[in-house]
C-alpha cells in the first residue's frame, strides 16, 4: 500500500466545507458564551444532531453546562443546523513536558577571589562567615 497526500484525494473540497461547517458553529457557540469561559472551549463537532463541544478541563465543562440551553436556541435559529442534543467533552491534556534545567551562572575567577578577599577583611559575625563560606563553595564549583 502506498501512501497517499490528503491532496490526492477526490473529496478534499467536502472535507474543507466539513470544517468550515464546524467552525461556523464554534463561532456561535463562543458568541452566547461567557468570556471567562471562551478561551477554554476549544472545538465542536456536529453529528447526527447532536452538538460535541469540547473543552479545557472539567471544571470548564460544568461552566458551560449551565448556558445549555442558549447555545442549542442559537445554533438552531444562527445556522442551518438542527441540534437536539449538547454534548460536552473533555480533551485529553497536554503531555507532561519537563521544564528546562536553568544553566547556573558562576561567577568568574576574579569575582570570586574578591568576594572572598572583602569577606576577610569584615567584622567577625553571621555576615563574614556567610560570605567566606559562599567564596569557598563557588571556587569549588569553578574548578
Amino acid at each position: 500500500m502506498r501512501f497517499k497526500s490528503a491532496y490526492s484525494f477526490s473529496n478534499t473540497a467536502a472535507v474543507q466545507r466539513h470544517l468550515a461547517r464546524h467552525q461556523k458553529v464554534l463561532q456561535i457557540v463562543l458568541s452566547v458564551t461567557p468570556e471567562q469561559i471562551k478561551p477554554h472551549i476549544k472545538s465542536c463537532v456536529i453529528n447526527h444532531n447532536t452538538l460535541l463541544i469540547y473543552v479545557s478541563s472539567a471544571s470548564w465543562a460544568s461552566q458551560l453546562r449551565f448556558f445549555h440551553a442558549q447555545i442549542k436556541a442559537a445554533v438552531n435559529t444562527q445556522s442551518t443546523e438542527k441540534v437536539q442534543q449538547i454534548r460536552i467533552r473533555l480533551l485529553s491534556p497536554d503531555p507532561y513536558k519537563a521544564e528546562k534545567k536553568s544553566e547556573k551562572i558562576i561567577p568568574s575567577a576574579e569575582t570570586i577571589d574578591l568576594l572572598g578577599n572583602n569577606a576577610s577583611t569584615a567584622k567577625e559575625g553571621k555576615l563574614k562567615d556567610a560570605l567566606l563560606k559562599l567564596s569557598q563553595t563557588l571556587k569549588k564549583k569553578n574548578q
